[in-house]
């Protein structure tokens, strides 16, 4: 996973649009996060205030799955 100083403001989602942007629910976004393949780059600061995800971990995530299913396939 990326390091804070590797962050661009434009890379940074709330789980909605984390979840828009790799074209699943957020609930998978969720499930990724309980089964470690997604680290949020800043996490929720309480009440209110969403975690927020790294465009580029997102992208990772995605890689890594299509990669295991390829794998499977095989």
């Amino acid at each position: 996973m990326s390091r804070l100083y590797d962050f661009y403001a434009r890379d940074l989602l709330t789980p909605k649009q984390a979840a828009e942007y790799a074209e699943v629910s957020e609930s998978t976004i969720r499930q990724w996060v309980h089964r470690g393949l997604l680290e949020a780059a800043l996490p929720s600061q309480g009440r209110g205030i969403p975690a927020l995800y790294n465009r580029p971990d997102l992208d990772e995530v995605k890689r890594i799955l299509a990669e295991r299913e390829a794998a499977r396939a095989a």
